[in-house]
């Protein structure tokens, strides 16, 4: 895709690059992004996704500098991956290589309480729940309902169960989460150049203007959340020294005694320190840890990233003590449990010890699950999602939701119908399906878990007329 370059944009960048390389440069910013994706190591290991790319034709490219992540090439253009059944079972999902970094500079451990501070669009948060192999909590917040909404979705639909979503204000954040969380990924709200690559770019100084002033008060709230002697990684998908270099310079002149910056490195990945000076104004030192990620250099989207560490408290005339309130929600009780487990045998035989690190949560009329390590953040405010939906109680009969179906399926040995390709794509496709041969008991109506090859579709009823009902929500349509 081929767009006239803002007049703004080539005379403020071309004084950066000789003559040469910001020809290059012009060049790959029109030029289509390669087609990438990162494996849900959640649901599937590479090894079996690298089978199912062969024999869809699907050719993959390791990217030498990310783990689990691939540039794919498809034989049949008309064939499109994202109407793959791979694809509606979550079993990868569609990724920007430079997008994947700032989590991996992050470098996340399973014990870590993670704030994923700008959660939108949520690819990163489901990466960092895939490198912590969903141990301990993240906390994804955002603004906006609407892609909290979608967030939610996502979160449960790639099974990122040690992800909790919260509402709040990003500059008001710290005042709820003071020196809380091990590890912080910031990625800021920005003026997005990265996506002149696949989309008409937005572009302005003014735009530019009042996002660096967000970004301000942004990375101050979340310096303040971080613990001391815990990490923080800044990030944008732009190349403006404003939004960049020049918030890393704020941070270090006005906290000098608080926090360092951390240089960084990836192998076989291309990145340069920039400018040392903007608009004639000379630049803390230290900025030169921070790097860019150029399109020209690894054929990817343009990132900065800067990591810091926090050294000591940072000084506030001003914190809110917030209070947590006594939980309003109910551990499930022994009794109960003891009904629900034989619900669980009879229908799926799922042995209990695969819920013994687990807690169930009766929500009204439903039973929700969740990691044990999420439950002293329950009572916070604005914060959703600490569950995964698990069982509904319909007529004092139990059915397992769907998402946690997801979980818990390979445990399975009893009620599973494994379907055609063919009847596959009927079947997220919106039809009921009547099957012609079944090793199941067809005496009665229930629950079963539909299957393609090695991987869950969707939980259904089975009719006495060998019927599969289909229950997939329509929002979860991709096809």
């Amino acid at each position: 895709m081929k767009q006239d370059l803002h007049p703004d944009f080539i005379s403020r960048y071309k004084p950066l690059f000789n003559d040469e390389e910001f020809t290059t440069f012009l060049e790959f910013c029109t030029k289509p992004l390669k087609k990438t994706i990162r494996i849900n190591t959640a649901k599937i290991t590479i090894s079996d996704f690298k089978k199912l790319a062969v024999k869809n034709n699907w050719k993959l490219t390791e990217i030498p500098f990310l783990e689990n992540s691939y540039n794919i090439e498809i034989a049949d253009n008309n064939k499109l991956i994202w109407k793959s059944l791979e694809n509606f079972c979550w079993l990868f999902y569609s990724q920007e290589t430079s997008s994947m970094i700032p989590p991996i500079v992050l470098n996340p451990q399973e014990w870590n309480i993670i704030l994923d501070m700008s959660a939108a669009p949520w690819s990163k948060s489901t990466q960092l729940a895939n490198l912590i192999n969903n141990k301990w909590l993240i906390i994804a917040n955002d603004i906006s309902w609407s892609r909290i909404k979608v967030l939610k979705s996502n979160i449960n639909s790639q099974w990122s169960y040690s992800i909790a979503v919260s509402k709040l204000d990003w500059r008001d954040f710290w005042n709820y989460f003071y020196e809380t969380f091990d590890k912080i990924l910031l990625d800021a709200p920005c003026s997005a150049e990265w996506s002149m690559r696949k989309d008409k770019l937005n572009w302005s100084l003014d735009i530019i203007d009042k996002l660096s002033t967000l970004q301000m008060k942004m990375i101050v709230s979340a310096l303040l959340a971080l613990k001391v002697w815990w990490e923080l990684v800044y990030s944008t998908c732009t190349m403006t020294p404003e939004e960049d270099e020049l918030i890393v310079d704020f941070v270090l002149n006005n906290f000098w005694n608080s926090v360092e910056i951390i240089e960084w490195n990836i192998d076989w990945l291309k990145t340069t320190p920039w400018i040392t000076s903007w608009k004639w104004e000379e630049l803390n030192s230290e900025v030169s840890k921070s790097k860019k990620i150029w399109p020209h250099h690894n054929d990817t989207e343009w990132f900065f990233i800067a990591k810091f560490k926090k050294v000591d408290k940072i000084d506030t005339d001003f914190k809110k003590e917030y209070f947590p309130k006594k939980s309003q929600e109910k551990a499930l009780k022994s009794k109960d449990w003891k009904i629900l487990y034989s619900q669980i045998q009879k229908k799926f035989n799922i042995d209990k010890t695969v819920f013994q690190n687990m807690s169930i949560i009766k929500k009204e009329n439903s039973l929700t699950i969740r990691s044990n390590e999420s439950n002293s953040f329950s009572n916070y405010p604005n914060i959703h999602n600490m569950w995964i939906p698990f069982w509904e109680i319909v007529d004092n009969n139990f059915l397992l939701n769907f998402y946690s179906a997801q979980l818990f399926w390979k445990y399975a040995n009893k009620n599973i119908v494994l379907l055609t390709k063919d009847n596959s794509y009927k079947f997220i496709n919106w039809l009921d399906l009547k099957l012609e041969n079944s090793e199941i008991n067809s005496s009665e109506l229930w629950q079963v878990i539909i299957k393609y090859e090695d991987t869950i579709l969707w939980t259904s009823l089975l009719q006495k007329n060998w019927k599969i009902k289909n229950q997939v929500p329509r929002e979860n349509i991709k096809m």
